[in-house]
């Protein structure tokens, strides 16, 4: 399994929109792309970054992902959404309670 991370620096003047969309649009479509096992999207609440995980089958579906993101890119920027890192790793190990 791979590994997406990401963090991206936000607008706070946008959050009621950038909640939205994770919920009304990314997660619907991430759901659908071949691959995804899992994903995480978290807010800093003491800082403006928003922090993604999402776990994928393969290196290759995790790398076809970002791109997916990065195609994106235009239209967050325009929301106020600024890419800081982004990156496809190796699961080495998982744990759950």
């Amino acid at each position: 399994m791979y590994a997406v991370t990401a963090v991206f620096k936000l607008d706070r003047a946008w959050d009621k929109e950038h909640r939205r969309t994770v919920e009304e649009e990314l997660i619907p479509i991430t759901r659908q792309v071949p691959g995804f096992v899992s994903g995480y999207w978290m807010s800093d609440p003491m800082e403006p970054r928003s922090h993604v995980l999402t776990i994928w089958d393969t290196e290759e579906q995790a790398r076809s992902f970002i791109g997916f993101v990065q195609g994106r890119r235009p239209g967050a920027e325009e929301a106020g959404v600024s890419y800081e890192s982004m990156t496809a790793v190796e699961v080495v190990g998982e744990a759950h309670r």
